[in-house]
């Protein structure tokens, strides 16, 4: 989770988390494994450089962003010198990963979810969402975010969001499904997806949609409902991850029913 050239909005919220740390004058260096645009095989190979810079440099903290980059760490046999979190996105029952969890759980500090989960019940476990930037994820007049990405000031658009690529999980087709549905009443609605953009355009597209639709399976804290709502932008959201606790005592936003399996 880390952008690249390639993949710019890729694990941004890591990135941008780093960057509010160094403004708080909190030292940090990444170590990136880049598993997505190299395979697997690269997460073995960044054993042994790891284990190096471990060796080299001394660390308050080692923070270890998914299961695949603390395997990595517990390989190096350094653990035992270093505090250590791991983060998750998602509950690892969700993502299949259980038994890595399990492998990981007892050598670790502690672990953090972005939802209020049964792992977080654990001595161990710790509840914290990703946080929002409100400056830069701000209400922008929406005929100006409009003309800003070139669409029609006349439609009605939904926003669906996924990161860099359309993931399963995500449930596009009952996205999909939805807008046809509605446009049987309001031939003015239209889809409007944000996938892999530049980011400084996303505010726009937030700004832009009449409503952010969150058709997804599963969810840890969905950072776009989140950069959504700080944009004064409508929710409709399947009732996932910490999704009803940020709904609480708001009025424009709404858990919508089961989507079909």
């Amino acid at each position: 989770n880390f952008p690249t050239t390639k993949h710019p909005i890729f694990g941004i919220f890591v990135k941008e988390q780093i960057d509010s740390l160094i403004k708080e004058n909190v030292q940090s260096k990444v170590f990136f494994i880049n598993g997505k645009e190299k395979g697997k095989i690269e997460y073995v190979k960044s054993i042994f450089r790891l284990s190096k810079l471990l060796k080299e440099n001394s660390f308050d903290v080692v923070h270890c962003h998914h299961v695949f980059s603390a395997i990595v760490f517990l390989l190096t046999f350094k653990y035992k010198n270093n505090k250590s979190i791991v983060s998750f996105q998602n509950d690892p029952d969700k993502e299949s990963i259980l038994n890595l969890f399990n492998l990981v759980k007892n050598k670790v500090t502690c672990w953090i979810f972005k939802n209020n989960s049964i792992y977080v019940k654990h001595k161990k476990g710790i509840y914290l969402p990703n946080g929002v930037n409100t400056f830069f994820f701000k209400p922008i007049d929406r005929i100006i975010a409009k003309n800003k990405l070139g669409l029609d000031i006349n439609k009605k658009y939904i926003l669906f969001v996924s990161s860099n690529y359309i993931r399963n999980q995500k449930r596009y087709d009952v996205f999909k499904a939805t807008i046809k549905e509605l446009k049987k009443n309001d031939d003015t609605i239209e889809e409007l997806k944000m996938i892999n953009v530049n980011r400084e355009l996303t505010p726009y597209y937030f700004n832009a949609a009449n409503l952010h639709l969150l058709t997804s399976d599963f969810e840890g804290s969905p950072n776009s409902v989140k950069e959504s709502m700080s944009c004064n932008t409508p929710v409709v959201s399947r009732d996932v991850g910490n999704v009803r606790e940020l709904f609480e005592g708001v009025d424009s936003c709404r858990i919508g029913s089961e989507s079909p399996k």
